[in-house]
């Protein structure tokens, strides 16, 4: 059944390239808003990019003692973090926030490259090189 997995691989990286895109515009607003007093930094869940691409998957379950697939109650995807906070309210961490942001794009260069891998192994599959 090669042609069930290959939607499974694409959905998969494309929730993955979805929330890191995300993930890098909510750190760019916690960056942008590092002198905004009271401002509280927001994170991005994961859990509702992959709810969507197991359903897009079709996982389900096969035996009722198996663990069940996705993220119960991840409806919420903005959530505030406030580890840290400065004189004026604020709780961004300069710091903090460009460590999140390279590993966001080291990770996405990361999915970027698989996604071009598995394009090239579909070329392959069929008899087409590049």
């Amino acid at each position: 059944m090669p042609t069930t997995a290959q939607p499974s691989i694409h959905a998969a990286l494309s929730a993955r390239m979805n929330y890191l895109t995300d993930r890098q515009g909510v750190i760019a607003g916690n960056i942008a808003n590092a002198d905004t007093p009271e401002y509280k930094p927001r994170e991005l869940a994961f859990a509702p990019y992959l709810e969507r691409a197991q359903s897009d998957m079709g996982v389900r379950l096969t035996n009722p003692k198996h663990m069940a697939g996705g993220a119960s109650g991840a409806s919420n995807r903005l959530m505030e973090s406030a580890s840290y906070i400065q004189h004026n309210g604020n709780a961004v961490r300069l710091d903090n926030e460009l460590v999140k942001m390279n590993q966001t794009q080291i990770d996405y260069r990361y999915m970027t490259q698989l996604y071009a891998k598995q394009a090239s192994m579909q070329r392959l599959a069929i008899g087409r090189q590049q």
